[in-house]
């Protein structure tokens, strides 16, 4: 008979999982994560897994959702206490820290196509839709807080972000990353706030 459960230790579960699969998403990308070591790292057996997710391809999709969804959060916190004075530099800094938050959590690998492909063929139609509706609406959220209304500027937006994101898959090749990234969000911010 399987262990039973309380609604604390069901959600520190889930958040130990998914934190879990970050590390090893970060570490070894999604084909050389395996359940096995995942719930290692969480120190629960391996049925237990099942009780909470189907596959290892359900859990990266919550973690990844998940992420987003506390990030948009904080980030939207902090754009409403902007210093109006020193705009470009604060959301620059915004910007900034969200774009090496998503690469600390190792997220950033979904951003390779090969990798999300091995986790899309893996999903139900609901948790690609899922997926598809995350990966468009933080950045349309926060975009939202400076009254874009415009689909074609909401796109060109939404695109110059996603390709700064996408450098993260190059960031190893890239000299001064950390500087190159900022000066690319700085620009994208100046266009923003003109």
């Amino acid at each position: 008979m399987p262990k039973t459960y309380t609604e604390v230790e069901k959600n520190n579960i889930r958040r130990e999982l998914r934190a879990a699969s970050c590390l090893c998403l970060r570490k070894y990308g999604v084909r050389h994560t395996t359940v096995d070591e995942l719930v290692r790292i969480v120190n629960i057996p391996k049925g237990t897994f099942y009780l909470f997710y189907e596959n290892k391809e359900s859990l990266f999709l919550d973690a990844l959702v998940s992420f987003t969804r506390e990030e948009e959060e904080k980030y939207l916190e902090l754009l409403e206490a902007l210093d109006e004075n020193h705009i470009v530099t604060s959301l620059t800094t915004i910007f900034y820290q969200m774009a090496i938050s998503f690469y600390e959590s190792g997220l950033y690998r979904f951003l390779d196509d090969n990798q999300l492909s091995l986790v899309m063929r893996n999903l139900k139609d609901e948790e690609r839709k899922r997926l598809e509706i995350s990966r468009t609406e933080f950045i349309t959220r926060i975009l939202d807080y400076f009254s874009i209304d415009d689909e074609d500027d909401v796109s060109a937006f939404n695109a110059a972000f996603n390709s700064i994101f996408f450098l993260m898959l190059h960031c190893d090749s890239i000299p001064d990353f950390e500087k190159a990234l900022r000066t690319l969000i700085r620009g994208l911010v100046l266009q923003l706030v003109e």
